[in-house]
């Protein structure tokens, strides 16, 4: 099932191997608005509903770094890669439950590395919000997007090929 925490309590769980600590550096920069990193992202504009920035932080990583006005995401699973979801600023409630409990509603995308869900109310709810991660396995149906108190939230999304967690997690 997912993993939820801030950022910073979870710390522990990235010193297992150096693609691992590659990847807390990269969450960790995204955080300090001292930092280039957290700059770029917050300083991403969503005129036109959403913006997304790839950055390559290595070991086959790739970050989404996004921003967007909130609205209701589609539910979603990923078969080559694990999401590790930061927010960076603003809030969001996320649903997500067992792949097993619900009904396809688009067969798996190779390219996108996707596959759609029909909307199911047998889901739990968390809320994101600054410096909160959510980690997505591949049997987590999650969708984001889910409005609270904001109408713009930056985040990254980094896609984290299995590989990198098979004995860590």
């Amino acid at each position: 099932m997912a993993l939820v925490g801030n950022l910073y309590n979870l710390e522990m769980m990235f010193n297992k191997s150096e693609a691992l600590q590659v990847l807390y550096k990269y969450l960790s920069e995204s955080l300090d608005s001292n930092l280039d990193t957290y700059k770029r992202i917050t300083n991403l504009d969503c005129k036109n509903d959403r913006i997304e920035n790839r950055v390559d932080i290595g070991f086959g990583m790739i970050a989404i770094e996004q921003s967007y006005k909130v609205n209701d995401g589609n539910f979603e699973s990923h078969n080559k890669y694990i999401d590790f979801q930061l927010m960076i600023k603003g809030a969001e409630y996320m649903e997500f439950g067992s792949i097993n409990d619900f009904e396809i509603s688009s067969e798996y995308d190779e390219n996108k590395d996707v596959i759609l869900y029909h909307k199911n109310n047998n889901t739990s709810k968390i809320l994101l919000k600054e410096n909160t991660l959510a980690v997505f396995f591949p049997y987590d149906v999650h969708r984001g997007g889910l409005r609270v108190d904001c109408d713009i939230v930056y985040k990254s999304v980094i896609k984290v090929p299995h590989k990198l967690l098979k004995f860590y997690f």
